[in-house]
């Protein structure tokens, strides 16, 4: 079995130490399970002509390391519309910051655990956000978070856990000064007038519970969820944020929630920055959002066999 491996060399995880060291490590992982490895580890534009060269191989799989970003990258390649070949199953090594699909695809977050999972594990077709010509596989989330995104980028090499509380500020203070969103959201036709500072359409609902804000309650429904917070004061976004961490932010007053398969975003503005699994994009408005259904198939870890697999 050939498998291609491409990792992204920039990758949140692997600062402060050399990538080369870490694709040694996992294509001796690969190679001892049996499996004929095709390595690559690559930043910017020479990152893009890696997946090319993936996507174009013969390889059975393709194993893509790095944060959400990279992965729309591949997710882009492997699209039915978008590519020559017959279709092949993406494994994702999480390498990222957050890792957001990797933990909702229930993957080991350590990578050489990752690929070990990934070989052994099973194809499954989950769902795809679009807005305008632009996929998300997470969430696509206009407002404040475009901002957040660059104050990162900002911060990426500073050390310690002052990075974090210096972004919180950033949120904070976005949140007191920040542009509000003047909005008319469509959701399957049905209006609602909107002033917020953040707005996030996700791929699949939200889940419940505590903690669990950055959880779906699947992957595969064919629903879009649109949230958004109307903060009128300070102790609205205190509240707000308590009852996120207990788990039940969807009933707070000062949240807006909603489920649908297509939703438009309607604004005064003519383009709006949109941050897509952690990558900005400038878009034209009205911003138009719709779900594709199971149309990526990728890796999960093989279930249980004393557990039912859950059907398609």
């Amino acid at each position: 079995m050939r498998v291609a491996l491409v990792l992204n060399g920039a990758a949140g995880a692997l600062l402060g130490q050399p990538p080369e060291a870490i694709a040694a490590r996992l294509e001796g992982i690969l190679a001892e399970a049996g499996a004929e490895p095709l390595v690559a580890v690559a930043e910017g534009i020479a990152l893009c002509r890696a997946l090319d060269a993936a996507v174009a191989s013969d390889a059975e799989a393709i194993l893509v390391g790095g944060g959400d970003g990279t992965i729309i990258a591949a997710a882009e390649r492997l699209l039915p519309e978008n590519r020559s070949g017959a279709a092949r199953p993406l494994g994702i090594v999480p390498l990222g910051t957050a890792n957001l699909l990797a933990r909702d695809l229930g993957l080991p977050l350590s990578p050489e655990a990752a690929v070990a999972t990934l070989l052994a594990g099973t194809p499954r077709r989950i769902d795809v956000g679009l807005v305008n010509d632009r996929i998300f596989l997470n969430s696509s989330l206009p407002g404040i978070a475009p901002r957040m995104v660059l104050q990162r980028e900002r911060m990426r090499h500073d050390p310690g856990p002052m990075k974090w509380l210096r972004l919180v500020r950033a949120f904070l203070r976005g949140y007191d000064r920040g542009p509000r969103l003047h909005v008319v959201l469509q959701a399957d036709g049905r209006p609602l007038r909107l002033i917020t500072r953040t707005l996030a359409v996700t791929n699949n609902p939200l889940a419940e519970g505590f903690a669990a804000i950055h959880s779906r309650t699947g992957l595969d429904g064919g629903t879009l969820g649109v949230y958004a917070a109307r903060i009128g004061r300070r102790l609205d976004l205190w509240r707000l944020i308590a009852r996120i961490v207990a788990g039940t932010w969807q009933q707070d007053p000062a949240a807006a929630a909603l489920q649908a398969r297509r939703v438009t975003v309607i604004s005064r503005r003519a383009r709006l920055w949109v941050a897509n699994d952690g990558e900005n994009h400038l878009l034209a408005t009205p911003l138009r959002y719709r779900i594709l259904p199971k149309a990526l198939t990728v890796l999960v870890p093989r279930a249980d066999p004393d557990t039912p697999e859950a059907p398609e």
